[in-house]
């Protein structure tokens, strides 16, 4: 690839190095909206830096967020970013509800997000009911004073903030709105500081690279075609025209091009210079969308899967200091630096721009969206992985139907081909080892396709399970993805899975292998007020899953822990972690 240096796009204190030298004129009257307009809610800051006075003064300072999808990826990066304390609940593991539930209930807030106009996902559902059955239990009376309630208008969740006589924003999803500005700015992040970078950005345009938001160039072209909404600044600025201009038309215009390439896989990876979380809410905007580039985050830049023919390598960090090179030491294809406020401003445009997430995606929020790899962009993805609350999120009522038969029927009895110490091995495999199954498994995936782990375990206590992404994608030559179960469903709109799945679709489509990894529930707790406990909701999402992928021709293998650190330390060491 060139240089990273020979192409810079400058703006608002963001850098992007690496991106494409598109040629040519863009259109920009595409659109019907421009994913470049953007204005912050301007009573959020105030309203949240009062509240959280109001709070403290009343020692309630630690902030639990239940939440789905990007949004909620989001308000964790911002809290990892800037060292601020937020417990962040996507999933319905008992193990880690118990734990969050046990925690400092006299100093918990609990703040629920839902962006579906709608419904309400079953697991921020559960939490609420966890949450408030141990308030309860704990003697506490000011109920409405501990919850906060985020959504839009009119919705069931809207309703009952009202009926509780909580804290109620009502808000629109979207880059650096109410869903993640809330959380993170009750637990003690400067949202202020994040909104004012963003703001810089937004202001009209100057074509200066002294702000510092840049992208160099990796040698693509744009796909035939290519267009950009009406209000990108610079509608015609070509390849030579100090980038662009916008820093989010050149990146979009660079993952464009990439994806029409065949380099659909988008590796992401902190550079180590200050940003944390910021590649997991991309995946999760990816992911919530069915996008056609499946996203791929990486433990380091180095990492296993950080190239291939099919692989586009994307750094993230934070601004660059004079005599630092971006890409932390290596030479990525893209590297974007700057400010945290515009890295999640830029960055949810580009991927706008570049078609890899709906221009409705701010205003949907599925609540069982397909991960990137099965779902079409823009539609309701459905047979592939999704993000529990979509990109920005939407509960269909019918996307709980598959999981709420499960829990009437009960999950369907499954007998193992074989069993190898704490791992049963599920699936039509015919190596009678551990590691045999899994290589097996894993080189039966066609070239142009990818690997999808699915694990459904707690993304904290099981947080090791993530060593197998990394061992996976040493031994076979695909692009390897890992996503929790629980914060990523599968949904089962026909045409979307048709495309997700590649089944009568595009050649374009990274179909996907999935390795579904569950394990056993040592402790249950119960949902408050529902006939079903966390476990029970847990296994019926994987079970429903299982079904999905099934009744698409998905092949699948299924590896069950019977015991989960055990199961999860033999599934390292047989892959050589």
């Amino acid at each position: 690839m060139p240089d990273l240096l020979d192409d810079v796009t400058a703006a608002a204190g963001l850098t992007v190095f690496g991106a494409a030298a598109v040629a040519g004129a863009i259109d920009t009257r595409a659109l019907p909206r421009s994913p470049l307009d953007w204005s912050p809610d301007y009573d959020v800051v105030p309203r949240v830096t009062m509240l959280r006075t109001e709070l403290r003064a009343l020692d309630l300072d630690r902030v639990v967020l239940a939440g789905d999808g990007a949004p909620a990826r989001a308000a964790d990066a911002i809290a990892r970013t800037l060292g601020v304390p937020l417990t962040v609940l996507t999933g319905t593991d008992p193990g880690g509800i118990a734990a969050a539930v046990a925690g400092s209930l006299r100093r918990t807030v609990v703040v629920l997000t839902a962006a579906s106009p709608i419904s309400v996902s079953l697991a921020v559902d559960s939490h609420r009911r966890a949450f408030l059955q141990a308030f309860e239990d704990q003697g506490i009376q000011d109920l409405g004073r501990r919850f906060v309630f985020v959504t839009r208008p009119g919705s069931p969740l809207a309703t009952t903030a009202l009926e509780m006589g909580a804290q109620l924003f009502l808000a629109q999803p979207g880059p650096l709105s109410a869903y993640s500005l809330v959380p993170a700015g009750l637990a003690g992040a400067d949202i202020n500081e994040l909104v004012e970078q963003a703001f810089a950005l937004a202001e009209p345009p100057r074509r200066t690279s002294a702000a510092g938001f840049s992208l160099p160039s990796a040698g693509f072209s744009p796909p035939s075609g290519f267009t950009v909404p009406s209000g990108a600044p610079e509608a015609s600025a070509s390849a030579g025209d100090a980038g662009f201009a916008h820093p989010a038309v050149a990146l979009g215009a660079a993952l464009a091009a990439a994806v029409a390439a065949g380099r659909d896989k988008i590796a992401l990876a902190a550079d180590g210079s200050g940003l944390v979380g910021l590649g997991e809410w991309v995946a999760a905007l990816l992911d919530g969308a069915g996008a056609r580039a499946v996203p791929v985050v990486l433990e380091t830049p180095s990492s296993w899967g950080h190239e291939g023919p099919d692989v586009l390598s994307v750094t993230t960090g934070g601004p660059l200091v004079p005599g630092v090179m971006p890409g932390g030491g290596i030479n990525p294809d893209l590297a974007v630096n700057g400010p945290l406020g515009v890295q999640l401003l830029v960055w949810e445009q580009a991927l706008t721009i570049a078609g890899l997430i709906g221009t409705a995606q701010a205003d949907a929020e599925p609540a069982r969206s397909s991960p990137a790899g099965f779902g079409a962009a823009g539609s309701t993805p459905a047979g592939g992985l999704a993000s529990g609350g979509g990109g920005h999120g939407g509960d269909d009522p019918s996307s709980h139907e598959g999981v709420l038969r499960v829990l009437d029927t009960g999950v369907p009895p499954q007998v193992p081909a074989f069993v190898e110490g704490a791992v049963e091995v599920h699936g039509a495999v015919t190596a009678t080892t551990l590691i045999g199954a899994i290589d097996e498994f894993a080189r039966s995936v066609p070239p142009g396709a990818a690997l999808t782990v699915l694990a459904h375990l707690d993304r904290t206590a099981d947080a090791a399970a993530l060593g197998v992404r990394t061992g996976l994608a040493g031994r076979v030559d695909r692009a390897v993805h890992l996503a929790w179960g629980g914060a990523v469903r599968f949904a089962r709109d026909d045409e979307s899975v048709q495309a997700a799945t590649g089944v009568g679709g595009s050649s374009r489509t990274s179909a996907a292998n999935v390795i579904q990894i569950t394990g056993a529930v040592p402790r249950d707790l119960a949902v408050p007020g529902r006939p079903y406990t966390f476990g029970e909701l847990q296994a019926a999402e994987a079970a429903d899953d299982r079904q999905v992928l099934l009744e698409r021709g998905r092949p699948l293998l299924r590896l069950h822990l019977t015991d989960r650190k055990s199961g999860i330390d033999q599934l390292l060491a047989a892959l050589g972690g």
